[in-house]
């Protein structure tokens, strides 16, 4: 009846084919893991770049000349 699975052959090809799906099965999951944590940097690059412009447009709101140091310099000696 299920006298294909008896010979040895059969069995090195059950064998293999159950590997070679362990296989597959390992490789998709490692471009599933590569592809979520390429997600996951591309996220926390992105927020630490909007960090950055948050600190950069607060440093742009303060004063330019701030209590008057770049008016103190010029009326120094050899002021320009």
């Amino acid at each position: 009846m299920i006298s294909w699975l008896a010979g040895p052959w059969a069995k090195v090809q059950a064998g293999l084919a159950i590997a070679g799906a362990v296989i597959v099965a390992i490789g998709i999951a490692l471009l599933k893991g590569r592809a979520e944590g390429k997600r996951y940097m591309e996220a926390e690059q992105q927020r630490k770049r909007d960090a950055l412009q948050e600190e950069y447009d607060r440093i742009d709101a303060g004063p330019v000349d701030p209590r008057g140091a770049y008016d103190r310099l010029r009326k120094r000696e050899g002021g320009r």
